[in-house]
């Protein structure tokens, strides 16, 4: 399964993680940090960050992905 996925369309990107490896916190907190400049809610499949900037879609979803493992690797 992929890591981020993007769907232009909806202007959206679908971020999954192990949360095993990563940690269900710190997650949630990337997750409320986020939520600063972009809507994040959860799916089923991992979660999802919706933006009205479809030029910024890519780098969103690699810096959510960069941003949860900062708040790991700085704990």
């Amino acid at each position: 399964m992929e890591k981020v996925k993007i769907n232009l369309e909806n202007s959206e990107i679908r971020v999954n993680f192990n949360e095993k490896i990563y940690g269900k916190m710190f997650i949630e907190k990337a997750a409320e940090d986020f939520s600063l400049v972009c809507e994040v809610k959860k799916s089923e499949d991992g979660l999802l960050l919706k933006t009205k900037d479809k030029e910024d879609l890519e780098i969103l979803g690699y810096e959510f992905y960069n941003y949860v493992l900062g708040l790991v690797r700085n704990q």
